[in-house]
């Protein structure tokens, strides 16, 4: 659950939280620039206390003995700024202390020489007037100071274009990052797409599968495609290989057998005949069961089926070809088991495993077929003494075209789809099928859901 509240595991999550990100940026710089082009000139009461600091200070310069002494005087005082303005004219006499930003309409603003006030200007503050007579000439100071320096990385000390310019680069910066994040990948897929359609089947998407969003479940998604589709094209081709041997092999035992027959002039060999022909049928009816099977045209024919008398019918149409290995049939079934069957494509299964079991289990053994009733399925196994099978291999067994021997003959020859047509059978009814290695020997079971009786099921 933790998993997918996290937006960086979703696409749809990452893309929202990126554009909120930039719009919420996007809306902070907008403020700040807001606040840097609209900074209003307020004039406020100068506080009391300030107001007295700032007369002491004028004390001395009171003293001055004309207008121009008292101009060297405040060029010398580096540590305070004082604007001097002559009340007859309202000339500014140093306006080179005034900052180049600075309107010099604004000291009309506090010409009330009977109350200083303090205004602020964007960075400049001034208090005053403050009226001292020199000469005969009433002078209004004013004290003048600038705003502590801001930092370099502070916005407020950049310009008003370079702000916007900051705006825009850094949205811009921020989609086309989002672009690439999303495009990159899916320029991986598209290159892996065209090579696999090209042939190459080896084409797979690295990067794209590592991520842990929609994309990278679409990469996984086709990294799993590619490897099932080239493994049913590698499949496929060993199947025409293995087809066109099987097949080659019994019409030129089928041909020789005609020409002996016609050199000989008897039929000594139609049994031979016979059985090369019924090899092709078998194999040819095979692969015509698998492929009605996998493109879905055998829709089942659901009926009450008793599973341990389909079993015993089984064993007495197998008991000439496990009579000839000496190979013992037993079927272990307690109780009547009633289930929801098409008893024509579950027999077909049953029969390509007990099949199965009789070919690879050595002469002499027995082979055991069981039936477990449980609550809601029934459980039927069975059971042979042969060879087993790598572990490796025991989920294989039942895809299609899958054959442990790479070796033709006609003991372990076939197509490789007896299994593969188990699994599809069992799967149609809803059921599982699994093989499991014994000691000795090779245990196939089946779990198909169940009824509790022939009326039920009825």
């Amino acid at each position: 659950m933790l998993y997918w509240l996290n937006p960086i595991n979703s696409l749809a999550g990452r893309i929202f939280v990126w554009f909120w990100l930039v719009l919420l940026l996007t809306v902070v710089l907008t403020l700040l620039i807001s606040q840097s082009l609209y900074n209003p000139t307020d004039i406020r009461r100068l506080p009391p206390q300030l107001s007295r600091q700032l007369q002491a200070q004028l004390a001395p310069l009171a003293q001055s003995a004309d207008p121009a002494t008292l101009l060297q005087q405040l060029a010398m005082n580096k540590r305070n700024s004082w604007l001097v303005v002559n009340n007859a004219d309202q000339q500014l006499l140093n306006p080179q202390a005034l900052p180049a930003s600075f309107d010099p309409h604004w000291l009309t603003e506090l010409a009330q020489l009977d109350r200083p006030r303090l205004l602020r200007h964007r960075n400049v503050y001034l208090a005053g007037p403050f009226v001292i007579e020199i000469a005969g000439q009433q002078l209004a100071l004013y004290q003048q100071r600038q705003r502590p320096p801001q930092p370099f990385w502070s916005m407020r000390t950049l310009s008003e274009p370079l702000l916007i310019l900051l705006l825009v680069a850094v949205s811009a910066l921020a989609s086309f990052i989002l672009a690439v994040s999303i495009s990159r990948p899916l320029r991986e897929l598209l290159q892996q797409n065209l090579a696999f359609a090209s042939g190459k089947l080896s084409s797979r998407v690295s990067r794209l599968a590592k991520r842990r969003d929609e994309l990278g479940q679409l990469g996984r998604s086709f990294n799993t495609m590619t490897e099932k589709i080239s493994d049913l094209l590698q499949n496929q081709q060993r199947l025409l290989r293995d087809i066109s041997h099987e097949l080659r092999s019994p019409l030129t035992r089928a041909q020789l057998a005609i020409g002996l027959t016609e050199q000989q002039q008897n039929l000594q060999q139609l049994p031979r005949l016979k059985q090369e022909l019924e090899r092709i049928d078998s194999m040819l009816d095979e692969l015509l069961t698998f492929s009605r099977l996998d493109a879905g045209q055998y829709p089942l024919d659901l009926s009450p089926c008793e599973l341990s008398a389909m079993l015993s019918e089984l064993i007495e149409l197998n008991r000439v070809d496990a009579d000839c290995k000496q190979q013992t049939l037993l079927l272990d079934a307690p109780a009547p088991s009633w289930l929801e069957a098409d008893g024509r494509l579950l027999c077909r299964a049953f029969e390509n495993i007990l099949r199965n079991a009789i070919k690879y289990s050595p002469a002499g053994s027995t082979i055991r077929l069981s039936i477990e009733p449980q609550a809601y399925h029934l459980i039927a196994e069975i059971t042979d003494h042969g060879p087993g099978l790598p572990e490796a291999e025991l989920a294989a067994v039942f895809e299609p075209f899958y054959r442990v021997s790479n070796s033709r003959d006609q003991q372990t020859g076939g197509a490789g789809l007896g299994l593969a047509i188990v699994a599809m059978i069992i799967r149609q009814h809803r059921g599982t099928v699994a093989a499991f290695n014994r000691d000795p020997g090779l245990t196939i079971r089946v779990t198909l859901p169940k009824t509790s009786s022939r009326n039920e099921s009825i």
